[in-house]
């Protein structure tokens, strides 16, 4: 209602209504421009095509194993082939100043994988892909397994 009256006319509360929707509309693009990945898609497909494993002997291998998952920033998951649901714990983005990569993106799951993600094109003018790696910890034999990723927008 206070909408169609002229701002001398809203009183205190549409005043306060009116203030609470700008900070809004304000929190929600900061907050939109922190992560880099955002602006082209709040859902990436992510694959790899091989798993680096390496053991507690401290030799690691490459073994060819395809797979991939979903991130989901809208509901703050990652999405694994079988339809796991894993949150994400936090993600931020690191830039380094005077770096070809601009910046990068690293995503903490609750299952304490971690993922980094850098622009294939810095500039996104030929690509919007983000490439980087799945880190896995694991417990036993093998200690450590490591996915090249290629990460599309869905």
């Amino acid at each position: 209602m206070a909408a169609g009256l002229p701002a001398q006319h809203w009183g205190i509360a549409g005043m306060k209504s009116f203030a609470a929707s700008v900070f809004l509309v304000i929190a929600s693009a900061a907050h939109a421009g922190e992560n880099p990945m955002w602006p082209t898609s709040l859902n990436w497909t992510c694959a790899f095509s091989s798993v680096i494993r390496c053991e507690r002997s401290v030799d690691c291998e490459m073994v060819a194993a395809e797979g991939e998952f979903a991130l989901d920033y809208r509901e703050n998951s990652l999405t694994d082939e079988e339809g796991a649901v894993h949150p994400i714990r936090r993600h931020y983005v690191q830039t380094v100043v005077g770096s070809p990569i601009g910046s990068e993106v690293k995503i903490e799951l609750d299952t304490n994988e971690v993922i980094w993600l850098s622009p294939a094109d810095g500039a996104g003018v030929f690509s919007d892909n983000w490439i980087g790696a799945m880190l896995t910890p694991k417990m036993g034999v093998i200690v450590q397994e490591l996915r090249p990723l290629i990460c599309k927008p869905t």
